[in-house]
């Protein structure tokens, strides 16, 4: 039985340009259980779909190293 993907969202700080949002959605995606990552450079909201939750604390440390933070 497939169980049902989790969704996490966070508003993301520093997201300007196209470049910003295929930075931050490689990154995320690379955290394990990750499927997808939307990310909306109008809103700077990162939706996650994984198979568990995903905590801000994860997200924070795979984007470590950029000026893209989660507040």
């Amino acid at each position: 039985m497939f169980s049902k993907p989790m969704i996490t969202k966070v508003k993301i700080s520093g997201l300007t340009c196209p470049a910003c949002k295929k930075v931050t959605e490689g990154r995320i995606g690379k955290i394990q259980d990750v499927m997808e990552v939307k990310v909306d450079l109008g809103s700077g909201e990162a939706e996650i779909d994984a198979n568990r939750a995903i905590s801000k604390n994860e997200i924070t440390e795979a984007l470590q190293g950029t000026h893209y933070q989660v507040i």
